[in-house]
């Protein structure tokens, strides 16, 4: 069985044997629910080399495209049945995995000169999303009811996520000679095959607060905000052509995460819950090893995602 294959039943066994483990322990007042959820993310994901480790100057930045990510995975969260009946302890996890499709385009660009701080090359390249593609969530808080229709909360998340693109095709528009800035007027040359393959890991703990609002019986709204800046990302980059591999450890920077959401609530155990969220990541940088030889402070990341959500929760 492959890998994807593996985590997918590892993911449906647990969302079938949970529910009736922890019905029979709940504290009173109370719930577990567990929703099966799609989605989609859209928006860009950074690969940057900079000229040395004492400057902000880019030698290289690789942009690659999630235009879309379309996900599918399952939810639990465990917490007071009423939130704004009660305060209480609150957790929450939730598993995503991407489909293989087609993700967009990669664009490299280069600023080689010694000298100077202009482009000199680009390239463009047909990116599509290698398995497995996952991305997961891990809470825990506490939440405190302020009155009948407010409650707010805070809560500690550490999340894991894990994308990979190969680039395919595309053409290049390299200058024969860099001391002369790159113009969109140089010839184009076309490629073909594969590439590039490019992943990026990402572990990210954060603090972060909550807010939830019960306009009625039917519905309610809730929002969600954190920063951190303990960030760690472990990622590569294989150039298939050139053979060479750049394996880029970073550290720090800047996480940011903010959402909402509206849930309707249409019986007494299921809830529609349509969810939009934006995560960022900037200023993480580290060390590149390229074909097992050290960088000290070269190598950089970022990413830029809106996710799209829509999830269905069932009550135990």
């Amino acid at each position: 069985m492959t890998t994807i294959g593996k985590i997918s039943l590892l993911v449906i066994l647990a969302a079938l044997f949970l529910p009736p483990v922890c019905t029979a322990a709940f504290p009173i007042g109370y719930g577990f629910s567990v929703s099966p959820l799609v989605g989609f993310l859209y928006g860009q994901a950074e690969e940057l080399v900079y000229k040395d480790s004492k400057t902000n100057q880019y030698l290289s930045e690789l942009l690659w495209d999630l235009k879309p990510l379309i996900y599918s995975g399952v939810a639990a969260d465990f917490g007071p049945v009423d939130p704004f009946g009660r305060h209480g302890f609150i957790s929450a996890f939730s598993f995503k995995l991407g489909l293989p499709l087609k993700a967009g385009i990669m664009e490299d660009r280069d600023w080689e000169h010694p000298q100077y701080d202009y482009q000199t090359k680009y390239s463009r390249h047909d990116t599509y999303f290698q398995i497995p593609v996952v991305l997961a969530d891990l809470s825990a808080g506490y939440s405190w009811r302020l009155t009948n229709i407010l409650a707010v909360g805070a809560y500690g998340e550490l999340s894991y996520m894990r994308f990979s693109w190969s680039g395919k095709n595309g053409y290049t528009q390299y200058p024969e000679d860099i001391s002369r800035p790159w113009s969109a007027d140089l010839p184009k040359e076309s490629v073909n095959g594969k590439i590039i393959q490019y992943t990026q890991n990402w572990f990210i703990l954060s603090p972060g607060v909550s807010l939830n609002y019960n306009l009625s019986s039917l519905f309610s709204l809730g929002g969600n905000f954190s920063y951190s800046p303990l960030i760690y990302g472990a990622n590569k980059d294989e150039h298939l052509q050139r053979r060479i591999i750049f394996h880029d450890y970073l550290y720090f920077g800047h996480y940011f995460n903010g959402g909402g959401h509206v849930t309707f609530s249409p019986r007494q155990k299921i809830d529609f819950n349509l969810s939009f969220t934006y995560r960022h990541i900037t200023g993480s940088r580290g060390d590149t090893y390229v074909n097992s030889v050290k960088d000290d402070g070269i190598a950089g990341a970022g990413y830029s995602v809106f996710d799209f959500g829509l999830m269905v929760k069932f009550y135990m």
